[in-house]
């Protein structure tokens, strides 16, 4: 049994979709240290022997949405797993077509980087806490490994330095209970972020009239569009005496006054504007933002 989803009546997967689709393709580059293309072949909704008969005897990566436990997982050709968890051990992208012991922690490991990567793009775009985990890698030689009736298939396809990736997400078709979403218009100009953004600059978007709404950029912004901000990422702060700071020399540590788990702030003119973690994309360090700060706090800041 196979349908495919009319995302006109489910805009809810349509943006479940689109996400999954960009963070994989950002997840992976990042991971492999390649660039890797990929782009949403399909989206069905089927039952667990549709599942099984396309990638038998193939890699399946059992896992689930933790936070309601909710049946997930992805299905690999095993060259392809292979590879991409060779890219991610450095080396040239050996593939295999056996998953050995020292090959299936890479992959556990690689999998486990790309399914919780979901987790923040989905919660801040459903309202929802999502919680994705690779349990266990194992062979795809049943279709009893597939305990729900039915579920949301999506076939992804793309390239790794040119060479042709495919692959497929799975998951209960439950999860659409967590994806009632947020207003769209829920967006960073109607809370504030953009005049928070650009340091009070004064900008009032409640008194724009009616025909600005239609997509075009108010007179009084454009005027600030393309003015360079400097931001910074803050990890923590310590206070040293003089006579510590003229010691320091090359090995020696500074204790930061801040939990190795506390989130790393993002400020603009030293006040913080949103929280979130270090990420490394291709080589070079990056901010993912788990948190914006709220308008209260911003505004609160700002008058200090």
């Amino acid at each position: 049994m196979t349908e495919t989803v009319n995302f006109i009546n489910s805009p809810g997967l349509e943006k479940f979709s689109g996400i999954v689709v960009s963070t994989f393709a950002s997840s992976l580059s990042a991971i492999s240290s390649r660039t890797i293309n990929l782009s949403l072949g399909e989206m069905v909704k089927c039952d667990a022997d549709t599942l099984f008969a396309a990638y038998e005897n193939e890699t399946l990566v059992v896992s689930k949405e933790d936070d309601s436990g909710y049946e997930t997982g992805l299905l690999f050709r095993t060259k392809d797993i292979t590879k991409l968890a060779d890219f991610m051990l450095a080396g040239d992208g050996e593939s295999k077509d056996e998953i050995d012991d020292d090959t299936k922690d890479a992959v556990q490991e690689l999998t486990s980087q790309l399914l919780s990567s979901l987790n923040v793009p989905f919660e801040e775009a459903f309202s929802n806490k999502f919680s994705f985990k690779s349990e266990d890698v194992i062979k795809n030689a049943s279709s009893s490994l597939f305990q729900c009736p039915e579920y949301y298939c999506m076939d992804l396809t793309g390239d790794v330095d040119g060479d042709e990736l495919n692959f497929r997400f799975v998951c209960d078709t439950n999860i659409e209970t967590k994806l009632g979403g947020q207003d769209d218009n829920n967006n960073l100009v109607n809370d504030g972020s953009i005049e928070a953004l650009l340091g009070n600059a004064g900008i009032s978007f409640d008194d724009e009239p009616a025909e600005s709404s239609s997509g075009n950029t108010p007179k009084n912004l454009d005027l600030l569009l393309d003015i360079d901000i400097p931001i910074s990422v803050r990890m923590g702060s310590a206070k040293l005496f003089l006579k510590d700071i003229l010691g320091l020399g090359p090995g020696n540590i500074v204790e930061l006054e801040q939990n190795a788990d506390d989130p790393i702030e993002l400020a603009i003119n030293d006040k913080v504007i949103a929280r979130g973690e270090v990420v490394i994309v291709d080589g070079y360090f990056g901010f993912r933002i788990k948190e914006i700060v709220s308008k209260a706090e911003r505004i609160r800041k700002l008058k200090d």
